[in-house]
């Protein structure tokens, strides 16, 4: 959480201009949140896994293949 105060809308069956403005700055705000998340993971997915993690998976699988057992 951030502490920012959330924010409410309420809608009846017929919202006032401010709420709808409401609305659309709030999912205005949610998607240009989303953009920037959405960029910078995939930055990092394009980023090649470190030797010495593959290193450490490889032994992993060759401890796991003598000893006959699955990892779930």
């Amino acid at each position: 959480m951030s502490g920012a105060p959330e924010e409410r809308v309420t809608v009846g069956k017929e919202p006032t201009s401010a709420n709808r403005e409401r609305l659309r700055l709030i999912r205005a705000r949610q998607r240009a949140i989303g953009r920037e998340l959405r960029r910078a993971f995939d930055e990092v997915a394009q980023e090649p896994v470190p030797e010495e993690f593959m290193d450490l998976l490889r032994r992993i699988d060759e401890e796991t293949a003598k000893h006959g057992k699955k990892m779930s």
